[in-house]
């Protein structure tokens, strides 16, 4: 019987009529997005929870119930294409960034797809990227950030603390906001920063400023956190309205939370802090994130040698009146 089967079988392949069945798989995009959403929290990934919001988008274009190994290449680009001509919550045209970084969480998606024997090939393959602005980043002068501080509602004290220590400490907005007492030391003046993506602790040193505002916060002790929310046991989150009510009110433009971050490090460079000694503070895995900032040293030394000469052209033109 098998030696049968087989016979038949080459008869076909030496007259060219045999073709091997594949066994189709029939996971639904809508379904194993969720499984890939639910491998990307088990692995502790950071970006976990900004991957659920483009999920949601790939699973409303191409629709939760499309099967995985029917979309085509010519399906991601028009994707690509559509979410050039979508609007942001601000009613703004998304950013090339934005895209890139959606289309980022697709192309992944789909290699894991391939790497679990899901798909054979990978529909993103060929897909270029869009390119993205490569302007300077903003940062805030000296007096900008006092011009930020001093426009902050004078109710929400909160909001000047909080905008204050991440000045201070070059802290991320989740991190200022998610800081427990516990992890605070201000007796050795330092506190400790839980990176989500390894899990592991890093010290940043406090300066007087930075200290003077913690011992100035009262503790809850119903909360462990340094910055308590309204609700009971939870930190505090409602930023949003009087940050963006600050940045009106002090007619700054450009400006964002994660520009406070961009302030720190710019002026730790201006002031001569060695890239590598920023680096650490900055708590950047890649150094390349660093060398955003390495045209600042060069351009303040320029600056300053170029005072200098100003100077001593002054002073070389006031001996010749003299004489």
């Amino acid at each position: 019987m098998a030696e049968t089967n087989l016979r038949k079988i080459q008869t076909l392949i030496d007259e060219g009529r045999y073709l091997e069945k594949k066994k189709v798989n029939k996971d639904t995009l809508g379904q194993f997005a969720d499984r890939y959403s639910q491998w990307c929290a088990d692995i502790g990934q950071k970006a976990a929870k900004s991957k659920d919001s483009h999920l949601e988008s790939i699973k409303t274009h191409f629709g939760g119930d499309t099967l995985l190994s029917s979309i085509t290449r010519a399906d991601v680009e028009k994707y690509q294409a559509a979410l050039m001509c979508t609007e942001s919550q601000r009613k703004r045209p998304l950013k090339p960034a934005t895209v890139n970084r959606r289309m980022a969480c697709l192309r992944h998606l789909f290699s894991k797809a391939v790497e679990w024997k899901l798909l054979d090939s990978h529909p993103c393959q060929g897909v270029k990227q869009f390119k993205e602005s490569n302007r300077r980043m903003r940062f805030l002068t000296a007096e900008e950030c006092k011009t930020l501080l001093d426009a902050c509602p004078i109710p929400s004290q909160t909001l000047r603390q909080v905008l204050e220590l991440a000045l201070h400490t070059a802290m991320r907005k989740s991190e200022v906001l998610r800081l427990k007492w516990e992890h605070v030391n201000l007796r050795q003046e330092y506190l400790e920063i839980l990176d989500q993506k390894n899990g592991e602790y890093s010290t940043i040193p406090l300066d007087e400023r930075a200290l003077e505002i913690l011992r100035s916060i009262p503790r809850c002790f119903d909360s462990p956190y340094v910055f308590t929310g309204k609700i009971k046991g939870q930190p505090y989150r409602d930023l949003k309205r009087p940050f963006e009510k600050a940045v009106k009110n002090s007619t700054l433009e450009g400006v964002t939370f994660h520009t406070l971050r961009h302030t720190s490090a710019s002026h730790m460079v201006m002031s001569g802090v060695p890239l590598a000694t920023v680096k650490e503070i900055l708590r950047h895995k890649d150094y390349a994130m660093t060398l955003r900032y390495a045209h600042l040293s060069s351009e303040h030394t320029k600056a300053a040698m170029n005072a200098l000469g100003a100077s001593l052209t002054v002073k070389s033109k006031d001996k010749t009146k003299t004489a």
